[in-house]
């Protein structure tokens, strides 16, 4: 699980490489704020693409694959324990009077980058990524700056994708719940939405031979 969220400068070479639609934002970032203006869509190719570079250069195991998180991956990276409900929809919001940082509110000062309006921190727009401490997982960021895309569909549809951890232009309490969740369309593009990958590595599956095989189907455990 990436400790914090893709940034520009690592977005950057993939939209100039792939040649990829990447509408920036009418403020400033430098190369450590996260990118923004990213959909679901864009985010899922540049898993793609990272994992195809990284395997040419030897990085990366022929199985291994960078993708984005699921939504139960994500709530397990914020410590929000056991959630009821089948769907990203039917989780939201569920889990009340819990926030990455804890069970106070209004939120102490500089846990996250939210919304001005609430004036707990220092930036207008959003900050660098691990500009605030990290939880005890070692993963910044899951509060706020930008809203991050999920794997999941948000309804067991495909016309919405979910995304989590509120964003610098949040400010609700409902909103800021480590269960509250956000939906929109696959190709949808804003500046408050990013994301961050997940390294998956898959382990080869075990080759047994004649004589290692149980007729059975069963592995021996002798």
């Amino acid at each position: 699980f990436s400790v914090w969220p893709v940034r520009v400068q690592d977005y950057e070479p993939f939209a100039q490489e792939a040649t990829q639609k990447w509408p920036r934002p009418n403020f400033k970032q430098d190369p450590t704020h996260p990118a923004v203006s990213i959909s679901w869509d864009d985010a899922r190719r540049f898993c793609l693409w990272l994992t195809d570079k990284e395997r040419r250069a030897g990085q990366l195991g022929e199985r291994d694959e960078y993708r984005l998180p699921t939504d139960l991956e994500w709530s397990a990276a914020v410590d929000l324990g056991k959630e009821s409900g089948a769907t990203p929809a039917e989780r939201d919001g569920k889990i009340r009077d819990v926030y990455p940082w804890g069970k106070d509110w209004p939120p102490p000062k500089n846990v996250g980058n939210y919304d001005g309006e609430l004036r707990k921190d220092n930036f207008d727009y959003t900050s660098p990524v691990g500009s605030f401490p990290a939880n005890r997982h070692g993963l910044h960021d899951l509060g706020g700056n930008v809203w991050e895309w999920c794997n999941d569909s948000y309804d067991g549809q495909q016309n919405y994708r979910v995304l989590r951890g509120a964003s610098w232009h949040s400010s609700k309490a409902h909103t800021l719940l480590s269960s509250a969740r956000l939906f929109n369309s696959p190709g949808h593009r804003v500046d408050i939405v990013g994301f961050r990958c997940v390294l998956e590595a898959r382990r080869p599956s075990p080759v047994f031979s004649a004589r290692e095989k149980p007729a059975n189907g069963q592995t021996s455990t002798s």
